[in-house]
């Protein structure tokens, strides 16, 4: 698909100097953030597209906005900046009700929200992170690298964190405790995981489980950096409320490092990785990558100007170019309809995916057969989906290690280089599939449970 062919819906064009942050909730709530010290919000009015709100934009900061992100139940905006605060926003209001200090006052890059919403993580230009609770007092203040942190993630359980500096490490803990056991290592590390720096990284929302134990779990991790390249890294971790003297073929069981190109990955007894795919993904640093909320795509944006969108088997579906500068942020909405862009030219791109869009649209009642399904992820059994395109089996097959795929984006994954899984990234003897057929009539009879009769054509 060319990037002609998806529309632009709208340009956001009120902030004075580059914006460095977008953030969704749901599909019709936006908030903006800039190197203008301002915070904007904007919610979906068909007919006018995103208008800001009354109260908007939100003041406070006394220097340029790193980072927005909306609370999971969408109450509370958090903002960071580089005058080493996080102010927290009532989003019905717009009234300022808490503001966080990153300890000794350092430049924040990046905050988040603990998906459960337990936790709110901010990260600085010494390396450090503070963890705030939920009563905003100051829980956890860790120095974990030693340049910049630009990027932090959780996994969608909130059971791992994720962090990455400009040095190009990348430090993973288990946190299923919400941070109340003390910190002292992570549980896995990359080193040189992107040359010169990671600049953002992304967990997809699905996790698998390992079929030949059933309890080590799988996590897929996106990551991007000064290098030009995308990653995509599987992460395998025994949860903490499994028997660990258990042996997984895909956590070793003492420490160890193993290399991935360039990269050092450092293993502990309950937490491993590895890198799938490398992606020659843009002309320049590529600044942002986001799953969408189902894991079908994975969005990214660069320094050249460009925004693309992947397939979860590396293969870009579409380039969009409408920026003038640097693009340096993205959001996805929750039914994967609307992107949102930020650039150094002070602008926000709104971009409809559907090719059928207009500012007419009800935003909220737009969405596929395809998406409808994924959509239900949480109550579909989690062995109906490939691991590879995230999505409903229709000719699910067997392969050498133990997974069931997709056949044709298996047979896709095979056809690149050495016969490797998609899921261990361990070589194999055969590229062998076997039907799985008491799966596919499981399917079936689930598709049809759920009057999903045109799922088939």
């Amino acid at each position: 698909m060319s990037g002609s062919r998806t529309k632009i819906l709208q340009k956001l064009c009120v902030h004075n100097s580059d914006v460095t942050s977008v953030d969704f909730f749901g599909n019709s709530l936006l908030a903006t953030g800039s190197s203008d010290k301002t915070v904007r919000v904007w919610r979906w009015v068909a007919g006018n597209g995103f208008c800001e709100e009354p109260f908007s934009p939100l003041l406070g900061h006394k220097y340029g906005v790193t980072s927005v992100r909306v609370s999971p139940k969408g109450a509370v905006l958090a903002s960071a900046s580089v005058d080493g605060t996080v102010m927290l926003w009532n989003l019905a209001t717009g009234e300022e009700t808490n503001v966080l200090t990153q300890e000794a006052g350092e430049a924040i890059r990046a905050c988040i929200f603990s998906p459960n919403g337990a936790s709110i993580v901010s990260s600085d230009d010494s390396g450090c992170i503070c963890v705030w609770g939920q009563d905003k007092s100051l829980k956890r203040h860790m120095k974990i690298h030693d340049e910049a942190i630009h990027t932090i993630a959780f996994s969608s359980d909130s059971s791992i964190l994720l962090t990455a500096c400009t040095l190009g490490n990348i430090r993973f803990y288990a946190v299923e405790d919400d941070f109340e056991a003390e910190i002292s290592k992570a549980d896995c590390s990359i080193d040189a995981a992107h040359d010169m720096g990671v600049l953002s990284a992304d967990f997809c929302k699905i996790v698998h489980t390992d079929p030949t134990d059933n309890f080590s779990n799988i996590y897929t991790v996106a990551t991007c950096g000064t290098d030009h390249y995308i990653k995509i890294w599987r992460l395998f971790y025994i949860p903490a409320n499994v028997d660990r003297t258990r042996k997984s073929r895909l956590i070793p069981t003492t420490p160890q490092e193993h290399f991935s190109g360039q990269s050092s990955i450092y293993s502990t007894e309950v937490m491993n990785a590895s890198c799938v795919q490398t992606i020659a993904a843009h002309g320049s640093s590529v600044t942002c990558v986001r799953f969408n909320s189902t894991g079908t795509l994975l969005i990214s944006c660069s320094l050249d100007k460009t925004i693309k969108i992947w397939n979860q088997q590396g293969t870009c579906i579409k380039t969009l170019g409408e920026h003038s500068r640097y693009v340096n942020c993205l959001a996805i909405n929750s039914d994967s309809t609307v992107i949102a862009s930020g650039s150094n030219d002070r602008s926000v791109v709104v971009w409809d995916l559907t090719n059928n869009m207009t500012i007419d649209s009800h935003i909220t009642g737009i969405r596929s057969l395809l998406f409808t399904l994924a959509s239900k992820a949480m109550d579909i059994p989690l062995e109906f989906i490939c691991p590879i395109t995230h999505e409903i089996m229709k000719d699910p097959v067997y392969a050498e290690d133990g997974f069931t795929y997709e056949r044709s984006a298996i047979e896709e994954w095979f056809s690149r280089e050495k016969i490797v899984s998609p899921m261990t990234n361990v070589e194999l003897s055969t590229d062998e599939l076997v039907e799985n057929g008491k799966l596919k009539q499981k399917i079936d009879e689930y598709i049809k449970s759920q009057d999903l009769d045109d799922f088939e054509s």
